[in-house]
């Protein structure tokens, strides 16, 4: 029971790995960023108005840190017996 919680564990771990540049695209396409060379051209666009698309980005990079953290620490987890 407790290799197939690890499996799982594991193996979502990969998921949110994998899934991450999937939930950024997503992020930047919603809050406009992904669009942004099409309406401004090859401009740097480092101010107010890519405030919002940096910041979502940076705060859903935290959370898939924190997650893929949580994982492995559930998936060492020593305190239902060694492996």
């Amino acid at each position: 029971m407790v290799l197939k919680k690890r499996i799982f564990y594991f193996l979502l771990l990969i998921g949110v790995f994998f899934g991450m540049p999937f939930v950024l695209s997503v992020i930047a396409v919603v809050t406009g960023v992904a669009s942004w060379s099409d309406i401004y051209g090859p401009l740097i666009f480092w101010n107010e108005l890519s405030s919002r698309g940096f910041l979502v980005g940076f705060v859903a990079i935290l959370i898939g840190v924190v997650v893929m953290m949580y994982l492995i620490m559930k998936i060492f987890d020593a305190g239902e017996g060694a492996w």
